[in-house]
């Protein structure tokens, strides 16, 4: 996918929106699907019904959304599970044969209003503070709302993108039995070892999903 520039507090719900778009289209076998609202966007988009999924991408979503300080590349693996016969075929183990592979590029740009406010705001003259106030509070808003409506319109078009290629390309698809059954089928991870929050990244990555009952 082409580079995507994002806010922080947008991090997290972007991932989301693009992982389980990517999963849902290389859910092979049985898969119920479940249309979604975006928490942040103007978007709905379609991803596996699965606790498993759905706790996974939420984990590493989250893990990812403080481990990334300025930009990082998000990777979505598919993998088949083979049987692997050692020396003299006394025993056997399993291998994961990665059979595709998805790059989410990420640019972690300022908040404007943060930025704004860093940079001490615009100069009033004397007299016009109490009408600047309101005229720059409703310039930040606008620009905040033409930021927001801008990345809606790119998250959109990957989804399209990614519904294309998918749909294009399933030549080199292993068959469902090769993934594993109820297990996960997936791995994510990220390049973003030069980035502070690394310490609670890999936490979050050795520890399984925690699902509730029901």
């Amino acid at each position: 996918l082409e580079e995507l520039h994002v806010e922080r507090f947008q991090l997290k719900e972007v991932l989301k929106i693009l992982l389980h778009s990517i999963i849902f289209q290389r859910a092979l076998g049985e898969c119920r699907l479940r249309d979604v609202d975006s928490e942040l966007f103007d978007i709905s988009y379609v991803r596996c019904d699965s606790r498993l999924v759905e706790a996974r991408v939420e984990e590493h979503a989250e893990a990812f959304s403080s481990a990334i300080e300025r930009g990082a590349r998000v990777s979505l693996a598919f993998f088949e599970r083979r049987a692997r016969q050692a020396a003299f075929g006394l025993f056997r183990s399993e291998e994961r044969v990665v059979w595709e592979r998805w790059t989410i590029p990420l640019v972690v740009v300022p908040n404007f209003a943060q930025l704004h406010r860093h940079m001490g705001g615009a100069q009033m003259p004397p007299g016009a503070h109490g009408a600047g106030r309101s005229t720059e509070a409703d310039s930040q808003d606008e620009e905040s709302r033409r930021r927001q409506a801008s990345l809606e319109a790119v998250l959109r078009r990957r989804i399209e993108f990614i519904l294309t290629v998918a749909s294009g390309r399933r030549e080199h698809i292993p068959p469902a039995d090769g993934l594993g059954g109820e297990a996960l089928w997936f791995e994510i991870s990220t390049d973003a070892d030069s980035w502070s929050g690394l310490d609670l990244l890999k936490q979050l990555l050795s520890s399984p999903p925690q699902l509730g009952s029901g």
